[in-house]
């Protein structure tokens, strides 16, 4: 089933970005690499479909009990960052974001959490802020 509802995404995106321009291979337009990367999934799933049809694999529930709870809170705690970020900045923002993610859903341990957490964020802001000078909202740091 997965690989013909992925057949379908991809020929509803190949054909909708054969509605913007294209330009060439060595000029491409704005529809090019949505057009390639649907070409790409139109492949991949159909390789799906014909190695399903080979071998008859039992069904089974697509969530199993109560695993449907980490990718809910996964998709809270993403929504939350959405919306804070511009209030509160980019590095508090990021450093709660790692800490409540791999507290939550990933559950490490304390001091590796926040070891990490610092480190990810100074490690990114100092790619985006510093070196790719991308203004980043800075909430309280302003």
């Amino acid at each position: 089933m997965t690989g013909y509802i992925l057949l379908v995404i991809g020929a509803v995106g190949a054909w909708s970005s054969t509605q913007l321009k294209m330009g060439t291979f060595r000029h491409p337009g704005v529809g090019f690499l949505p057009f390639a990367l649907s070409i790409i999934l139109i492949a991949l799933s159909l390789a799906l479909i014909i190695s399903r049809w080979k071998k008859e694999t039992p069904s089974t529930p697509f969530w199993s009990r109560r695993s449907w709870l980490r990718p809910l809170l996964g998709v809270v705690i993403l929504g939350l960052y959405a919306l804070v970020i511009e209030k509160l900045g980019f590095p508090l923002t990021t450093l709660i974001f790692l800490l409540v993610w791999m507290g939550v859903i990933e559950r490490i341990h304390w001091l590796k959490m926040v070891s990490i957490s610092i480190g990810v964020t100074l490690v990114l802001y100092l790619i985006f802020g510093f070196f790719l000078e991308v203004p980043v909202p800075m909430g309280f740091f302003k």
